[in-house]
């Protein structure tokens, strides 16, 4: 009997991983409910075990939070225990001026206490980098979820940001590197 309910968990673990692994869009993870249907009520101590298991490649299950905090909304993912090194970023295919599109409308957004509006954001951003990229990069990250848009236009973290960014660094180094203005001659 132990050796039949040992067996049935290692099915359960071997198939919450691939659920997690497999693509279904262009959101990594899946929803709480989508567990639940796949690996029964107990997939929480599931999720625990697999956790355990991925633990020794450098991976963790992440859960974040959906907007109302139900089980049932949460997303969960496999996500790296360190942050990838740079040359390990690099391999992901995001352009360096894109991330750098990126933290710096994090950074704005967390200055102006967790949203602006988009046109602010905007503004801040053409004095560093060309229309056409803030333009194309703030709908690529809405779209991807590193951003939310509300219906009056104002920018929020994101989930994926919440999942992925370690904003609390992030926020740290680049308060550590000044301003970088030069003075005028």
């Amino acid at each position: 009997m132990e050796s039949a309910d040992k067996a049935l968990l290692e099915r359960k673990v071997r198939k919450a991983f691939q659920i997690l692994v497999i693509q279904r869009s262009r959101n990594p993870g899946v929803k709480g409910w989508e567990l639940k249907r796949h690996l029964g009520r107990d997939y929480r101590k599931i999720i625990e075990v697999l956790s355990e298991d991925v633990s020794g490649l450098g991976l963790e299950v992440f859960e974040v939070k959906g907007p109302d905090g139900a089980d049932d909304t949460s997303r969960f993912l496999l996500r790296f225990k360190e942050p990838p090194s740079i040359s390990d970023a690099e391999t992901s295919g995001i352009r360096i001026d894109d991330l750098a599109v990126l933290a710096a409308t994090l950074a704005f957004i967390n200055s102006k206490q967790g949203r602006a509006s988009r046109r602010e954001a905007e503004q801040f951003l053409r004095e560093k980098f060309p229309k056409w990229r803030v333009e194309y990069s703030l709908d690529r990250y809405v779209k991807r979820g590193y951003l939310e848009q509300d219906d009056r236009a104002l920018l929020h973290v994101g989930w994926r940001t919440r999942a992925e960014v370690d904003e609390k660094t992030l926020m740290t180094m680049l308060l550590s590197r000044g301003s970088g203005k030069v003075a005028p001659a």
